[in-house]
């Protein structure tokens, strides 16, 4: 099935974010696996560090086929073929983001309870999962409020757009929630909509409260 202009634009426009967070993902595991030391997992009785370190490190180079061959193939594909990609290509992958996401997100809470974590390794994680928080939110709120849909914002709306929104429009109001603080730019239209953005609020409100939480140790001279 040969892709339209105007289909072959929004497939681009979600490769690109999607090849992003692959990105992002893969460093945010090498300074894991960089900072964490032997000494420091060995001694870990947190049995959520050290599966995420072992699967980390088990991973690495098996996901590392998802830069080096399935994405450029994809490129390939939309760029010079103009064939259509499935649907489920998308969803699979950008599934495996949001999950990794969530697993992210319970280490960087873990690892600031955790004894014997340098500051090197809780600043690494915290900063490493910035954007990868900002990119995935952005992706699943315009997957599930525009993919298949006539109108945007009729699940999750943005309370700086009016009228259509755009992909763009998403990833900005994500990022956009991370500088102001927690404050999100988004709002649920639907029962759906708002648990999402509530989930999403919460984790906004956690990822400031890590912040200050290690600024508050940085100060104490706990570190």
């Amino acid at each position: 099935m040969s892709l339209q202009p105007p289909e072959k634009l929004r497939q681009i426009k979600e490769l690109l974010a999607l090849t992003t967070l692959a990105l992002l993902s893969y460093s945010s595991r090498s300074i894991f696996l960089a900072d964490a030391t032997n000494d420091f997992i060995a001694s870990q009785k947190d049995l959520f560090i050290k599966v995420y370190f072992n699967f980390s490190r088990a991973a690495q180079h098996p996901l590392d086929i998802l830069l080096v061959i399935l994405l450029p193939v994809t490129w390939y594909i939309v760029l010079i073929t103009k064939r259509k990609i499935p649907r489920i290509f998308f969803d699979t992958i950008g599934s495996l983001f949001v999950l990794q996401l969530l697993f992210s997100f319970v280490l960087v809470n873990a690892l600031l309870f955790t004894r014997g974590a340098s500051a090197k390794l809780l600043f690494g994680q915290i900063i490493a999962f910035i954007p990868v928080f900002a990119i995935t939110w952005g992706w699943l709120f315009w997957r599930i409020d525009c993919q298949g849909r006539e109108f945007p914002q009729q699940i999750i709306s943005i309370g700086a757009v009016e009228g259509p929104a755009s992909s763009f429009d998403y990833y900005y109001a994500s990022v956009i929630s991370l500088v102001n603080k927690g404050n999100t730019e988004f709002k649920g239209v639907t029962r759906t909509g708002r648990f999402l953005t509530m989930i999403h609020s919460l984790m906004l409100l956690d990822i400031l409260g890590l912040f200050l939480a290690r600024a508050y140790n940085l100060m104490q001279g706990t570190l």
